[in-house]
């Protein structure tokens, strides 16, 4: 089977035109999605751990030279500065380390909004760019966090030129800062397409796909959640109180993202927790649904509505964590 993407024309191009294979994480078994046969993905794709949380890093290339790039968080996470700080010699620009060696250093500088961080992101890449345009991208941002004191999404295409052929990129960006008792952690999520000119409507396509295709693990999402909150008790009874804020953000943080699908936009755990009263059964659900139902054997069902899905049979209504 020839495995190159065929250049499809977007006005006749469907999902169906390609067929896809599934790329499992390969470290933790944390996340699964579907890539465009004749796509390689990068080595070191998959789960990372700099910080005190996962962190999804993910690449694939086709031969046509069309890819498709993610990180989330885009590393290093940032503490803003402050007097205590400040006083404590972490000036902006330095490296602070609040975990005691647990975790990666963050780095202390200002928030920048989403245009700001792309615009750098281009500017420090070298990249000879043209055709460079920004706009916000409001639909992007994350609501229901209630310790998100800022947050910005932008998108940012540009034109260039590799190995004589022209190039197209976007770069969708979101920036998040977290604020808690004068303490402020900030954080950007980065996702980038890029192909030739001629297949970018193909790509742009194919990239939807693979968001749409991720998938969760719920068994990781749950022993993580626990090892989270173990992580964040070790940091916080190890160091200062200005370490205790800026853990109990990061577990915060954690708790709250969505499915990392979000996009990758929202970010690692697509699934939520669920009890019965009743009984005290724990379960891990894949999130979307208003009801969530167990039957005698374990199974869940998710409904719209506040109606049993199967009257006949004596379901127990699950309550959200």
């Amino acid at each position: 089977m020839d495995n190159t993407a065929p250049s499809i024309p977007y006005k006749n191009y469907t999902e169906s035109a390609l067929s896809f294979y599934t790329f499992t994480e390969p470290n933790e078994g944390a996340f699964s999605l579907e890539v465009p046969e004749g796509w390689v993905v990068t080595p070191g794709s998959g789960l990372v751990r700099p910080y005190i949380d996962a962190a999804v890093a993910f690449e694939a290339k086709s031969p046509s030279g069309q890819g498709v790039f993610i990180q989330d968080p885009y590393v290093p996470i940032y503490a803003t500065p402050n007097q205590l700080l400040d006083f404590a010699g972490f000036t902006e620009g330095s490296q602070y380390d609040p975990s005691g060696g647990i975790a990666q250093p963050m780095v202390v500088q200002r928030y920048a909004d989403a245009p700001s961080f792309a615009s750098g992101l281009l500017s420090a890449s070298g990249i000879t760019a043209s055709n460079v345009a920004v706009v916000e991208r409001p639909d992007l941002l994350q609501a229901g966090n209630p310790l998100v004191s800022q947050q910005s999404a932008a998108e940012l295409s540009f034109d260039y030129n590799a190995g004589g052929q022209k190039m197209r990129a976007v770069l969708l960006v979101r920036t998040v800062l977290i604020e808690l008792s004068g303490t402020g952690v900030w954080y950007a999520s980065v996702m980038e397409y890029y192909s030739p000119e001629e297949l970018m409507n193909e790509t742009e396509l194919l990239a939807l796909h693979m968001q749409k295709s991720f998938r969760v693990d719920p068994a990781w999402a749950a022993r993580e959640q626990a090892e989270v909150r173990k992580r964040s008790q070790i940091l916080s009874q190890s160091q200062s109180d200005i370490s205790e804020i800026i853990s109990s953000t990061f577990e915060m943080r954690s708790r709250t993202m969505d499915d990392l699908n979000r996009k990758w936009d929202n970010y690692i755990l697509g699934v939520e927790d669920v009890y019965g009263p009743a009984t005290g059964e724990h379960y891990v659900v894949d999130s979307g649904s208003n009801y969530y139902w167990a039957d005698a054997h374990g199974n869940v069902y998710g409904t719209d509505t506040a109606d049993n899905p199967f009257p006949l049979e004596n379901l127990q209504l699950l309550t959200r964590k």
